[in-house]
């Protein structure tokens, strides 16, 4: 009934009840005031979300920066950076000969040693605020967000200390251009915090790549203008700067005028930040200046510059002096100081160049420029042809003989070698092997005899297209150069320079039967000779009577004492020189003649230092006295007679020679070889020229005599060392008689003639050699 009550409640108080229950909500509770257990959970699930998505994203951010620095090197290599550097050869008188390397060229100099224009043009063309950053230019900043926003390419902006970052790893650089750059900023970043602003500008001249193989400025400078860094007047370091937007784009040489006008925007850029000093420089003069007012352009190849053969020798000895000792030759920076004096070897190039000219002129005009003995001895040519490259190429690819022949017929565009020039021709093949036949070759070195050092080294006449080395690789039949070792062991066993022996022929028992019997160049016999006469005159029949006295043995032996490395044939016919051997090897033994009996190995490479100077390696002098004082005195005794009496005698009429020189004059037979070997108390050269193939002769002894086509290598050679006030007293010095010796050396003195020749020695009509 109770229930039923409620259904007749009036509807006012209905309303009141309600409202009343309303008002009654609408109150708080205090204990209510707290969240619900739904709210709780709400809200830490916000704060977890919160803190997962900023953990994410610091994680991220970590990550990703983790993944930037993955393939970025060590840090210590930024402080110590392994850049590549090419290994320098150095002359003993200071002058870079020649850098070795593989991809980089590349030196480096200290910032005192860079020209300030080349700084100065550096920072107002590359990078104005470079003392104002951290690395990151704020400016180009948003200039690169606001392209990758606009999703524009993202280009330029790089500081020097970016663009350092790129030079010195190439992992920075690799990427696409949004990940390079995040790369640039970090190791800019630390490279601004843990180096200069000195360092840093030092760094990247050292390590920019300028132009071709060329790194850094020091490089650079040289190759385009033969001078120091430190030395570039204010248009070059422009020209040099304007180079860094673009090597093949801004090539002086191959784009002058586009090169220029780059030039010219560095200079304008120098000028709108104050530095050009305009009480000095005009602008515009400036500007007007044509870069080939001091291009050069040195060429890095290693057939151009000085020494090109000693050069390649020491390439070869350093590759297995790194190998064995686990160091790199083209990428440690390595310091390869040599005996080499860069003046001396410019004056043997230099007397090379003009002989062999002048010979050239005589060969070409007398033989035919070769035709009569290419149209006699047609092997010559084929024999050229079969060893030539295009030759094993054309076998190669299958060719037949005809196939073969008519390509050499055949005239193709090329470049040939002439004393004038290199000459672009259309020749045949075949001609051009005729062309090179012909011309006549040598091998020259010079060394100190009282301490080993080569001074000088030619080993050929052009080493672009001739690359045999003539000096080390070579070896031609000495002739009569070998005979001072007949006579020097016959010293050393007691024999006198005033010993007399007739002038009688001599008979060898041949081993496998015959016999030989040697006879002057002349004809003539009869009378006595002295020994001193006998090699002044080089008369065959005293040098046979003096090794049938002596036997092939001991003077083999006595030759090997001197310094001969080769192996020689113990028979009578070698006391007139048939025997090949080098002019390393020869100059080596007759310098322990001039050092009075003391055998030095020739030394080429003085020390080694690594790229901080710290001395890897050091060469020590092997010395070893192999022939008692007096008598090494006495075999430079019967050497001086050779120049005061014998064949030699030009270098006192002709070239005026009045100082101590002992040599001997070589000619092998049909002129194939001509020698000098030239002796002097602090120099020892020795020369041979010929044509590659031995056939290639001249057919006169007139023109093909040692003291026609070597002696006045040596002669000009010398005199040209004479006069440069540079290398002192080299010809000044004295053969010093040792102290005791009591041997007479005044022989029977010759009668002089009115002409100044005398009567006992030969004919000096044509200072011929006799041999």
């Amino acid at each position: 009934m109770d229930e039923n009550k409620n259904e007749h409640i009036p509807e006012s108080q209905e309303g009141d009840a309600v409202e009343k229950l309303d008002n009654l909500l609408s109150k708080k509770d205090p204990l209510k005031d707290k969240p619900s257990g739904t709210g709780k959970r709400s809200y830490k699930g916000i704060r977890r979300v919160f803190l997962i998505s900023t953990a994410t994203i610091f994680i991220a951010i970590v990550a990703f920066l983790g993944y930037l620095a993955t393939d970025l090197p060590p840090m210590n290599l930024i402080e110590n950076p392994e850049s590549d550097l090419s290994t320098q050869l150095i002359s003993a008188d200071g002058v870079v000969l020649s850098r070795y390397y593989s991809r980089e060229n590349r030196v480096n100099v200290k910032l005192n040693e860079v020209s300030p224009y080349v700084i100065n043009g550096l920072i107002a063309t590359e990078d104005v605020r470079f003392y104002g950053h951290s690395g990151v230019d704020p400016k180009s900043f948003f200039t690169i967000l606001k392209d990758v926003i606009l999703g524009d390419d993202v280009r330029g902006g790089s500081t020097i200390t970016m663009q350092l970052s790129r030079n010195l790893y190439d992992e920075v650089g690799n990427e696409s251009v949004y990940i390079r750059k995040l790369k640039e900023y970090l190791v800019s970043a630390y490279i601004e915090r843990k180096f200069t602003k000195e360092e840093i500008m030092m760094a990247y001249l050292n390590t920019v790549n300028i132009w071709g193989t060329s790194y850094g400025i020091e490089t650079t400078s040289r190759r385009l203008f033969d001078k120091a860094a430190k030395d570039l007047a204010i248009e070059e370091a422009a020209l040099v700067v304007g180079m860094l937007k673009g090597q093949g784009v801004y090539n002086p040489f191959r784009y002058p005028e586009r090169t220029q006008k780059r030039r010219n925007v560095v200079l304008t850029q120098m000028a709108k930040y104050g530095m050009i000093d305009s009480s000095r420089y005009s602008l515009d003069s400036l500007k007007s200046i044509p870069l080939s007012a001091s291009l050069k352009k040195q060429e890095q190849e290693h057939t151009k510059g000085l020494a090109p053969y000693f050069r390649e020798h020491i390439r070869g000895w350093l590759k297995t002096w790194c190998k064995e000792n686990g160091h790199n030759l083209y990428t440690e920076g390595l310091k390869v100081y040599t005996s080499i004096d860069s003046r001396m070897q410019t004056h043997a190039e230099a007397a090379v160049r003009e002989h062999l000219m002048d010979l050239q002129k005589t060969f070409d005009k007398v033989e035919r420029r070769g035709e009569r003995l290419f149209s006699k001895d047609a092997g010559i040519v084929d024999r050229a042809m079969k060893r030539s490259r295009r030759y094993r190429n054309a076998k190669k690819a299958g060719k037949t003989p005809a196939e073969i022949a008519k390509e050499f017929r055949t005239k193709v565009p090329m470049k040939i070698f002439t004393w004038e020039g290199e000459k672009k021709v259309n020749m045949a093949p075949m001609d051009s092997l005729k062309h090179y036949l012909r011309y006549l070759q040598t091998g020259m070195m010079s060394m100190d005899p009282t301490n080993g050092h080569v001074k000088a080294w030619v080993g050929g006449i052009d080493f672009k297209y001739f690359k045999y080395d003539q000096v080390a690789k070579g070896k031609r039949q000495v002739g009569s150069t070998f005979k001072p070792f007949v006579y020097g062991r016959a010293i050393s066993g007691g024999y006198e320079p005033c010993t007399e022996l007739l002038n009688q022929p001599v008979t060898f028992e041949n081993v496998g039967g015959g016999r030989w019997t040697p006879k002057n160049s002349d004809g003539s016999i009869g009378g006595k000779m002295t020994l001193r006469m006998g090699l002044a005159t080089s008369t065959n029949i005293i040098t046979a009577q003096l090794m049938k006295d002596l036997g092939p043995p001991s003077v083999v032996d006595f030759a090997h004492k001197m310094g001969i490395k080769s192996k020689l044939d113990a028979v009578p016919a070698l006391c007139l020189g048939v025997t090949d051997l080098s002019v390393l090897e020869m100059v080596n033994a007759y310098s322990t003649f001039a050092n009075m009996g003391t055998r030095i190995e020739p030394i080429l490479v003085t020390r080694i230092e690594d790229r901080n100077g710290e001395i890897l390696w050091q060469a020590k002098t092997e010395a070893q006295e192999v022939l008692e004082r007096d008598k090494a005195f006495l075999i430079v005794e019967l050497l001086k007679g050779v120049v005061d009496l014998g064949t030699g005698r030009r270098l006192r009429f002709k070239y005026k020679f009045r100082n101590e020189i002992g040599g001997k004059t070589g000619t092998t037979q049909n002129q194939s070889d001509g020698w000098f070997m030239g002796i002097t108390p602090q120099l020892v050269t020795g020369v041979w020229v010929g044509a590659s193939d031995r056939r290639v002769h001249f057919r006169s002894i007139k023109y093909g005599q040692g003291a026609n086509m070597a002696l006045p290598i040596w002669a000009l050679y010398m005199q040209k060392v004479q006069a440069d006030t540079r290398i002192n007293g080299l010809l000044e010095a004295h053969f010093e008689r040792p102290d005791g010796l009591t041997v007479d050396l005044s022989c029977k003195k010759p009668v002089k003639d009115e002409d100044g020749g005398d009567d006992h020695a030969p004919s000096a009509d044509d200072f011929d050699d006799f041999e």
